[in-house]
This record gives structure tokens, C-alpha cells and sequence, in this order.
């Protein structure tokens, strides 16, 4: 009896986190097979051929007149043109070009980021149940001996029914609590095989990724706010609506035409020359320039907004992460030295208590434990909101 009872403690912690290449290669796989980041790469290649069509000079213009009148001889004539914008505007154009197209690595980036945290998440959970398993596994067959065992001792009239379905409770308790837990693994097995591009994927590690994470509020803050693609795309949109106002100051300037004109009738000699038009932009460019105006002090309304939130989320998440790391050493400075088993063994040899009770004072360590785990996993999910700029 004592030792199936000891059996119950036969629980590794595991309680020294370690760097895993298994999860890297998860997220180097997700990056390489996810359709919504390849999608994403197809809709900025063809945004960059969009942004270069802005560029394109307006269609030149041919025409072409024919006059029916005998007495000028049937004269034709023709003229071919094109239009031109102010050549500063031409400028900035590109200008804004050359800044949209940059800031499509920030978009990029932005949308990879997005993917793999939901990946390394997706792996940390799985890591939780995969450790949950293991124990629920060591329970349930320990268990099941201890129902083997009171069911004995019941027939020869060494125990009561009280504690044969207290056993069997517990045995119902465990059988039920692996069931959802494989169920849950399941589950996000296929969350990550849809992220890998519905190409199937395996991890089966119980070890948590290595944890180095700058301590001091400040400088993680700084960190973040100079590596945020959210926040980086927001400040090239400020730059971006900076030159497009300076953009529509040029687009007031008169735009240009230049052509060639000729003209020839049967009675008249034949003439040639050059054709130069002005126009002058009255109402096509009216209240563009305070609209950009508007636009540009909205961009950078917008980015102080995103940068505000951006550091009280950077806070709120740091406060989580240590109150959550605080508790985790707890746990593991009380399981890792904990020598309840040797006290209960010892109550038990002594016969201060029975074996149901050490039983149950078995169960109140595996909540105890369960407990453990969901903290662990919670501060690892906390740690990878804090760290995924660095994804």
C-alpha cells in the first residue's frame, strides 16, 4: 500500500526553464507556410506597382481636323500634345513614392509579427497541456491501483464503501480532466497546422522557452517603441502626409502642354510648328491644400493616440508579468524543497493518519501543482506580449 501511495509523488517539476530550437522552428515554418503572410507579401508587391502607376505622365492627345471648304483648298491639320504637371510636382511624387513603398516593410512586419505571436502562443499552450498530460497520465494509472487496491480490501472487510467511492471519484475526476486535456491539445494542434499553412506540425515539448527579458521598465519601453512596426508604419504615414501637403502647395502651379501642330490645304503652302498651352489650375486644386493640412495634423493625432496606448499596454503587461513571476518563484521555492511526501510518509509509519488521508493529502498537493502550472503558463504568455518586437 505504501508504496502505491508513494507512487502518487513520482512527479517531476521540471522546474529549470531551457532555450528550445523546437519552438524557432516552429515559427521559422509558420513564417515560411502561412497563407495570410503569403497573401500579404502578394498584396504589397502589387501595392509597389501601384504606388509607381502615380508616377505615369497623362495620355498625349492627336488631333485631327479636316476642312470641306473648296475655296481654302481642303485644308487638314494636325496636332499631337501632351500635358505636364509643374515639374516640382514630379518631385514629391516620387518622393512619396519612394516613403509609401518603404513603409510597406512596416505592414509587413506588422502582419508577420501578428502571425508568429499567435504561433509561439499557440506552442506555449501546448507546452501547459503537454506538462498537464504527463501528470494527469501518472495520476490516472496511480489511481486506478488505488481503486484495484481499496477494491480488496473492501472484500475482505478492511475498508468501507465511504472510502471505495472516494477513490473512485477521484479516479472519475482524473479519466475526465485527461480527456479535455487531450481534447485541448487537439485543438491546438490543428490552430497550428492552420497557421503552418494547413501543413501538419508536431510539438511535443514539455520545456518553456528561455526567458531574457530587460528588467528596467524604461529601457524595455524604449525598446519597444523604436522596434514597433504598428508605430513605425504611423510615423512614416506622418512623413508621408508632410509631403503630401507640400505636394498640393505645387499642384496650385500651372500645368504645362506641349505639342506639335501642322497644317497643310491644297492652295496654301504646308505649316509646322510647336504648340506650348498653360493652364491655369482655378478650381481643380481648390481646398486640396487644406485638406492635406487636416490630414496631416490627423496622422500625427493619430500616432500620438497609438504611442500613448502602446506604453500603457507595455505597463500594464509588465506589472502582470512580475506579479506573475513573483508567484512562480513562490511555487517553485515550496515544490522544489518541499519535503511533504517525507512528512506524511513519516504520520503514516506512525499511524497518524490513515491511508485515505494521506490519499487526500495527496490530492491537495496535485491542486496545489495544477496551480503551478497555470502560473507558469501565464507568465510565459506574458512574457511573449512583452517580447514580441522581437519577433
Amino acid at each position: 500500500m505504501r508504496s502505491i501511495l508513494m507512487g502518487l509523488f513520482a512527479i517531476g517539476l521540471s522546474l529549470n526553464v531551457q532555450a528550445q530550437s523546437d519552438l524557432k522552428e516552429i515559427l521559422q515554418a509558420v513564417e515560411t507556410n502561412n497563407l495570410s503572410l503569403k497573401a500579404q507579401n502578394n498584396y504589397i508587391e502589387s501595392q509597389k506597382i501601384g504606388f509607381k502607376t502615380e508616377m505615369n505622365l497623362a495620355n498625349p492627345e492627336i488631333e485631327y481636323e479636316k476642312n470641306f471648304s473648296d475655296s481654302d483648298g481642303n485644308p487638314y491639320e494636325i496636332l499631337i500634345s501632351q500635358d505636364f504637371d509643374f515639374p516640382t510636382v514630379y518631385l514629391y511624387k516620387n518622393k512619396i513614392r519612394k516613403a509609401k513603398t518603404a513603409n510597406l516593410s512596416n505592414l509587413m512586419q506588422q502582419s508577420r509579427q501578428d502571425i508568429l505571436l499567435s504561433a509561439k502562443k499557440t506552442c506555449l499552450n501546448l507546452i501547459y497541456q503537454n506538462k498537464q498530460k504527463e501528470q494527469l497520465s501518472i495520476r490516472y494509472e496511480n489511481a486506478q491501483k488505488l481503486v484495484s487496491f481499496f477494491q480488496k480490501k473492501l472484500e475482505k472487510g478492511d475498508a468501507n464503501i465511504l472510502e471505495m467511492n472516494k477513490v473512485k471519484i477521484v479516479l472519475l475526476n482524473i479519466k475526465n480532466q485527461l480527456q479535455l486535456c487531450n481534447t485541448q491539445i487537439i485543438n491546438l494542434k490543428q490552430e497550428l497546422k492552420q497557421l503552418n499553412g494547413g501543413q501538419p506540425i508536431e510539438f511535443k515539448t514539455i520545456l518553456y522557452p528561455k526567458v531574457s527579458l530587460e528588467e528596467d521598465l524604461s529601457k524595455l519601453e524604449m525598446d519597444v517603441l523604436s522596434n514597433s512596426p504598428g508605430l513605425n508604419q504611423m510615423k512614416a504615414n506622418m512623413d508621408i502626409a508632410s509631403k503630401q501637403t507640400r505636394l498640393a502647395k505645387n499642384q496650385v502651379l500651372p500645368k504645362l502642354s506641349l505639342g506639335y501642330r501642322y497644317l497643310n490645304s491644297d492652295i496654301n503652302k504646308s505649316y509646322n510648328g510647336i504648340n506650348v498651352g498653360i493652364s491655369i489650375p482655378l478650381w481643380e486644386s481648390r481646398n486640396k491644400v487644406k485638406f492635406a493640412k487636416l490630414n496631416q495634423l490627423s496622422q500625427e493625432s493619430q500616432f500620438l493616440s497609438q504611442e500613448k496606448m502602446v506604453l500603457s499596454d507595455i505597463q500594464k503587461n509588465y506589472q502582470n508579468y512580475q506579479g506573475l513571476k513573483a508567484s512562480l518563484d513562490e511555487y517553485r521555492l515550496i515544490l522544489d524543497g518541499s519535503n511533504m511526501n517525507e512528512l506524511l510518509k513519516k504520520a503514516l509509519d506512525f499511524g497518524q493518519i490513515s491511508s485515505i488521508e494521506y490519499f487526500m493529502e495527496s490530492i491537495y498537493f496535485y491542486e496545489s501543482y495544477d496551480t503551478y502550472l497555470q502560473v507558469e503558463k501565464e507568465y510565459h504568455l506574458a512574457v511573449a506580449d512583452l517580447l514580441k518586437h522581437q519577433l
